[in-house]
């Protein structure tokens, strides 16, 4: 009775850890649906999204974070590259100089509040792709 008795228990604990691992494994992969940037709200903070725009301000901070104003229909956002992120990009050959105002980019990332201002922070380097013109 007692080897039942354990062997209904590790039954259940490998279910257990095999469950949590798919559950893990299934959130770090679902991808982002691309919304328009008038639709995030501070309410999402925390959240991954996926935007699609046209590049409207850059501008290069003393500590080599790149901020860029992203545009699509009327609303922007501010979309946050840091210097640890720009420099694994100038790693791939991408630099500051190769954002180009009114040029499309494609951003994920996890929205953030800074100062009151909603921003994008991407996390991985294929989060952010310059689309051309």
């Amino acid at each position: 009775m007692k080897f039942i008795k354990n062997r209904v228990t590790l039954t259940a604990l490998l279910s257990s850890v095999i469950g949590l691992f798919l559950i893990y494994h299934a959130t770090t992969n679902i991808e982002p649906q691309q919304i328009s940037i008038s639709d995030i709200a501070s309410d999402m903070e925390g959240r991954k999204v996926s935007i699609i725009g046209s590049l409207v301000e850059k501008r290069l901070h003393e500590d080599d974070h790149l901020f860029l104003t992203i545009s699509d229909e009327g609303s922007e956002i501010q979309v946050v590259l840091f210097s640890d992120f720009m420099k694994n990009l100038e790693k791939l050959n991408i630099t500051e100089k190769d954002f180009q105002i009114k040029g499309k980019i494609s951003v994920k990332g996890i929205v953030e509040i800074y100062r009151g201002n909603l921003q994008i922070i991407p996390r991985n380097l294929d989060d952010v792709k310059i689309l051309g013109e």
